[in-house]
């Protein structure tokens, strides 16, 4: 007989079961699998004691720990009143690489994550040839499409240069690089750098060297989702441009892997667990501001983990909201309620971001 260590046993994929209720079929499974992912794994609770000067509450946190590979329906029931109650079966595990091996568990994950659209916006400074080049910006498109992302055709890009926001958002402003992302529907933005240059010549072969850099963002919410400080390439070849080539791909292909392990850690936390979504309240003043604070701590949305008032200014008020499930679902629920002396309608969703007013 062998032993195997507990981590282990823990790693292996297995298969659990996940029960979700929700307002639409689609809430209903996101929600059975986080059930799914915390009755297979398990999730670490912590809970937090909150004083005030006219109440004390106990806040129980729970952050599940691994992800969806695959999952089937096995039983759904829609109650009278249009609620759903989706069973599922799903093979889940707390092993990072095999969500990123694993094609079919990847588009899942994106699936949930309502396939966001990515562009790329990196300047390439080639000190070899001494001439504009996009090496780094081709490879990153060729790895995320391979990998099944749904990414921004780079012409569709390069037809917005000359746009004001373009060269700021090469320069890194990302409030820039949204408006550039909101021009062509996307969601997640890729900003960067890349320089490529040579590193001496050594028996007739050049020394290729490339540093590349970036950071992904979510175009709606300002959400920085993962970041690589510093990826290095370096590849000989006995011509000087082929080997800066090399070498940027070289570079490319690691920040492109550490961007996409990043991402998919990101998202999978985010599918077990709860994703932020921004709300923006026009027509409020202070009153109203306090009043739809309270609505959503109370958590008369179902899916609501935590609300926060971000900000008040000029009437326009800011919140950001711990939701179990997708922002279409949140939106649905705020849509479908309405709180005593506040009357409010949902007016706009982009992404993670639900844009409402209060009306008389």
């Amino acid at each position: 007989m062998c032993f195997l260590p507990i981590e282990a046993l823990l790693s292996q994929a297995q298969t659990a079961k996940g029960i979700g209720y929700g307002l639409t079929k689609d809430a209903a499974i996101e929600q059975a699998k986080r059930d799914a992912v915390e009755n297979g794994l398990g999730a670490y609770i912590s809970s937090e004691t909150v004083v005030t000067a006219t109440s004390l509450s106990d806040n129980i946190y729970s952050k599940a720990q691994g992800f969806v590979k695959k999952f089937e329906i096995v039983n759904e029931k829609k109650d009278p009143d249009g609620n759903w109650e989706i069973t599922i079966s799903a093979e889940v595990t707390q092993m990072l690489d095999q969500v990123m091996q694993d094609e079919a568990a990847l588009q899942t994950l994106l699936n949930s994550m309502n396939r966001p659209r990515i562009i790329f916006l990196l300047r390439e400074e080639n000190l070899i040839d001494n001439t504009p080049t996009d090496f780094a910006e081709t490879k990153l498109l060729s790895m995320f499409y391979d990998k099944g992302f749904d990414v921004v055709d780079r012409q569709l890009v390069q037809a917005l240069k000359g746009k004001p926001d373009f060269e700021q958002a090469l320069e890194g402003n990302v409030a820039a690089a949204a408006k550039i992302a909101g021009m062509l529907g996307a969601e997640v933005i890729v900003i960067g750098t890349a320089k490529i240059s040579s590193g001496g010549v050594f028996y007739g072969m050049t020394s290729g060297q490339a540093d590349l850099n970036g950071k992904i963002v979510r175009a709606d919410t300002g959400e920085i989702l993962a970041v690589v400080p510093s990826a290095h390439g370096k590849k000989p070849h006995i011509s000087p441009s082929t080997a800066g080539v090399n070498a940027v791909n070289d570079a490319a292909q690691k920040m492109g892997e550490d961007i996409i392990r990043q991402l998919i850690q990101k998202w999978s936390t985010q599918q077990s667990n709860f994703v932020k979504v921004f709300i923006v309240l026009k027509n409020a003043d202070f009153g109203s501001y306090m009043m739809f604070q309270s609505f959503l701590s109370a958590q008369t949305v179902s899916g609501i983990r935590n609300a926060y008032s971000k900000s008040l200014n000029d009437g326009v008020a800011e919140y950001e909201v711990e939701f179990e499930g997708k922002a279409m679902d949140l939106a649905m629920g705020l849509s479908q309620t309405t709180p005593d002396g506040l009357n409010f309608k949902v007016t706009g969703m982009t992404g993670n971001r639900i844009t409402a007013e209060i009306v008389q």
